[in-house]
Formats: C-alpha cells, sequence, structure tokens
C-alpha cells in the first residue's frame, strides 16, 4: 500500500501553512505494527537490538532539544505539539524495523524485500506513464492545491504518486541500487527492472538522484570490486545514456536543471541557515522540527510555505535540529547497519542474493544521505519506510539458520 504514497490523504491537522494528514499507508503500517505486537506478546519476546536501542536514544535526545527550545525560543504548546508530533510519526515508521526483526524469520527475507521491490516497479511504470500522459499530474490529484505550500507544478517531471520528483527519486534509487547490488553480486536479476527504475529514475531530472547513484554505484565498486559483470553493466549503462542525451538534455532545459537555478540557490541559504544554527547550538540543537519557528525568532526568517519547517542538508539538518549528540547517535545507528552489510557480503556461507541485497544497503545509506543535502528525503515517511524494511532485513539476514548454524 506504500504505492498509493500522497494520493491516500485523510486531513487531520492543519496550521494554515503545512497540513499533517493521516496516510492511507500509515494505517497499513498500523496493522503491521499491531499484529507483530500481539505475536511478540504471543511469544512472550521482544527483542531490541543495538540499532532499535540507538533509535530510542535518538528520539529521547529530539524530544529534549524539542523541550529545551521552549525558553529558548518561546514556544507555545500548540507549537510544541506540533514538533514532537512529527518525531512521534519517526518513532512510529521506525517501529516498522522492530516488527520484521521479531516476527521475519531469515527464509523469508528476500520474499519480504522482493514485495517492496515490486511496489517499486509498479510505482516506477505508473510514473512514466504519468510523465508520458498526465503532465501536471498534482493539480490535477488536488486542483485547490497551492504553489509552493502544497505541491509545486512539476509539468512532465516523473513524480508517480508521491506527488514529488525528488522524494519519487529517493525511492527509486533505494530499489535501484539493491537490485544492481543483486546482479553484480551474481544473482538472477531480471534486465528489464534495472531498466525500468533506471528509465523512471532519469525520468525525475533529480540532480540529488544523480550525485545519490554516483556515490550508491561508487559503494558497490569498492564492495563488490571491479569484474566483467561490472564493466558489462557499466558499458551498457553509459550506451543508454549517450543514445538518450539529446532528449534528455533538452528535457532537463526545459526545467533549468543543467544551470544554477533559483532551486540550487535556495538549497545554498538552507544549508548555510542550518549551519548556523548548529554553530550557535551546537550541544543539543534547537529542537528536532522546531526549525521553522527558530528560524523566524532568532534569525529573522519568515515562515513561508511547509517547506519553512524544514531544510535541506541531511545529516547537517538533523544535527541542527538535535545538536552534535544528536548526530553522533543517528552516525552511530547508520554504522552499526553498514558493518551488518559488511559482514553479509564478506561471508563465504551467504548466497549471492544475500551479499548483493547486503550491498546495495549499504550503498543506498550512502545514496540516500547524499541525495538528502538537497531535499530532505532522510526523514521523509515513504523514504524512511524503505531504509527501515531494508536495515531491519539486514539484521534478519545476519541470523544463522539452524542449518548452517549446526
Amino acid at each position: 500500500m506504500l504505492f498509493i504514497a500522497n494520493l491516500g490523504r485523510i486531513p487531520v491537522l492543519s496550521t494554515g501553512e503545512r497540513q499533517a494528514p493521516i496516510l492511507i499507508n500509515d494505517l497499513c503500517v498500523a496493522c503491521i505494527i499491531g499484529v507483530a505486537g500481539l505475536a511478540s506478546l504471543r511469544a512472550r519476546s521482544l527483542r531490541l537490538d543495538s540499532v532499535a536501542l540507538l533509535t530510542l536514544l535518538f528520539a529521547c535526545v529530539g524530544a529534549a532539544s524539542a523541550v529545551l527550545a521552549i525558553p529558548r525560543f518561546g514556544l507555545s504548546g500548540f507549537e510544541l505539539v506540533v514538533s514532537l508530533a512529527y518525531l512521534a510519526r519517526w518513532m512510529f515508521y521506525a517501529a516498522v524495523y522492530v516488527a520484521i526483526i521479531n516476527t521475519v524469520r531469515r527464509e523469508e527475507a528476500t520474499a519480504v524485500w522482493n514485495a517492496a521491490e515490486h511496489m517499486l516497479l509498479l510505482f516506477a511504470v505508473f510514473g512514466i506513464f504519468q510523465t508520458a500522459f498526465l503532465p501536471g499530474f498534482a493539480q490535477m490529484v488536488y486542483p485547490d492545491s497551492r504553489a509552493y505550500y502544497d505541491w509545486d507544478i512539476q509539468g512532465r517531471r516523473l513524480v508517480s504518486t508521491v506527488l514529488e520528483p525528488n522524494i519519487a527519486s529517493a525511492m527509486l534509487l533505494v530499489g535501484f541500487l539493491v537490485a544492481l547490488g543483486r546482479l553484480v553480486a551474481g544473482a538472477k536479476v531480471a534486465h528489464w527492472k534495472l531498466l525500468v527504475l533506471f528509465t523512471a529514475l532519469v525520468l525525475t531530472l533529480s540532480r540529488s538522484a544523480a550525485l545519490g547513484l554516483i556515490v550508491g554505484s561508487t559503494v558497490l565498486l569498492i564492495a563488490r570490486g571491479l569484474s566483467k559483470r561490472m564493466l558489462r553493466l557499466v558499458v551498457a549503462i553509459g550506451v543508454l545514456v549517450l543514445a538518450a542525451a539529446p532528449l534528455l538534455l533538452k528535457f532537463a532545459a526545459q526545467y533549468g536543471k543543467l544551470k544554477f537555478d533559483a532551486s540550487a540557490a535556495a538549497r545554498l541559504v538552507s544549508w548555510l541557515h542550518a549551519f548556523e544554527a548548529l554553530r550557535d547550538h551546537p550541544i543539543i540543537g534547537v529542537g528536532f522540527n522546531t526549525f521553522g519557528y527558530v528560524l523566524e525568532r532568532a534569525y529573522g526568517v519568515e515562515r513561508f510555505g511547509a517547506a519553512s519547517y524544514s531544510s535541506d542538508g541531511g545529516l547537517l539538518f538533523i544535527a541542527a535540529m538535535t545538536g552534535l549528540v544528536g548526530l553522533a547517535v543517528y552516525c552511530w545507528m547508520l554504522l552499526q547497519i553498514i558493518k551488518r552489510c559488511r559482514s553479509i557480503w564478506r561471508d563465504p556461507q551467504t548466497t549471492a542474493d544475500e551479499r548483493g541485497f547486503a550491498m546495495g544497503v549499504a550503498a543506498s545509506i550512502f545514496a540516500v544521505c547524499v541525495h538528502s543535502l538537497f531535499v530532505n528525503s532522510l526523514l521523509t515517511p515513504f523514504v524512511m519506510e524503505l531504509l527501515w524494511v531494508q536495515w531491519a532485513l539486514v539484521f534478519v539476514l545476519t541470523r544463522r539458520s539452524p542449518t548452517r548454524a549446526s
């Protein structure tokens, strides 16, 4: 049901500048968590590994930073609730990780990710159709939406059901890198899947995705090493890109993606704001999800639309909100997952599919961290859900099956 994305929004709360809807996908995630909770009660067992504990620690740091922002920046009770509501949503999606590590067996891990991959393929196919036949799709779905406040006009850029090209590109990037990792590891991967995901990724015209893809592919190259399979793949992708280059350049030029435009300038400004906030409040930051209020009251930056409440910068933005303490905890969590991925692809007893999946997950972490420098993808629910599923399955794959353990 993640495929429905922003097509299934149930309005609940509005602050005038931004909305806090319940998504149909939220309800599905609640069902997953509920069923996993019942299973844990029945088994009288609830596993919390180091990643889950670090998640809780990060949430505590985030909550403390938001509460401390009350006297420092004059937050009202309603503003504190709005800030903590997003932290609650972050924890809600993080609970998917706990649900999977407590209910999914090692032999089921591949099937779980295949389900996610099928969703991404459907997401990509619909996005390609939308690019060709449904320009301005967000405005078709929500004709009363306001540019910048709700959905920007994207024309023929691929937005699919998430209605935002940069977030769509982050989701597609995660799926493509795992499929690519499986292929270079020697697993059987249908080439049409890679072609569909790559085509959809290109049609987002996302510069952040292009940079993320370069970084993610580099991680795969380091993990796997240079091989004939990798060389053939690089040549094939290069030929496709060169063949489509004239059309792609023309398409990109229509949206100002070949020059330093207002969008790129806005990102530089948001980085400077985040860095300034971190410089002034380095220990515990300005407060989780209080960024819009802080910029207005401490730095004189007028709030304008939903984008004012967040910032580009990825890990820099996390540091601005929760300080060096929060950043250290978050990076420690990512490091634990990367170490597990490394142990899987270096284990001679793992299958090619498992090794490729682990390499793809590690590549996705680096790619999304780079991608989030340009858009707040690291903390977006749709991207987070895919990442939490990946990270949980990595834990599942580190378990020894009874036959291997014996």
